[in-house]
């Protein structure tokens, strides 16, 4: 397994890359999946994630270097898109992931997620209910729009 980043369009591409084998998980590395940071929308970090969903280490280091850029570049709101597929995080998982997020202290940060496959909108749902309680301002959206609306405008 290798990791591969390149800029691409000025985006930052990162894709962990498994020609010919059934995806895994190791340590270091963000999961069988494409992820995409784009700063091209201003005031807002955009990460767009394909692949395979349901692994919640993965899925906690994926979060922890998203919340990084954003520090960095000065940005609190941050719009993930999903287009996961395979199995989703367990509810007992998802909350302990959470909770390590929440540990990164993101009280200034508005969070909208992007679900793109109907079938994971619920699952989603009952992570940010989970965000919310750890005190992460927090929404899941059907689409970019709504997203893009409420992390300009929202309630806090």
């Amino acid at each position: 397994m290798w990791l591969r980043q390149r800029q691409q369009q000025g985006c930052l591409v990162i894709a962990t890359e498994l020609p010919g084998k059934t995806p895994e998980v190791v340590e270091g590395d963000f999961g069988p999946v494409e992820m995409t940071v784009d700063r091209s929308i201003h005031g807002v970090l955009r990460v767009h994630i394909r692949g395979e969903g349901g692994h919640a280490d993965a899925a906690l280091r994926r979060w922890r270097y998203n919340v990084a850029l954003a520090r960095d570049a000065g940005l609190r709101k941050i719009l993930v898109v999903l287009e996961l597929s395979g199995p989703v995080i367990s509810e007992p998982a998802m909350a302990g992931m959470i909770s390590k997020v929440a540990d990164m202290n993101l009280s200034d940060f508005r969070v909208a997620l992007v679900q793109m496959r109907h079938e994971r909108h619920r699952q989603d749902e009952v992570g940010i209910m989970i965000a919310i309680e750890c005190g992460i301002t927090a929404c899941v959206f059907p689409d970019e729009r709504s997203a893009l609306l409420w992390l300009r405008h929202g309630e806090r």
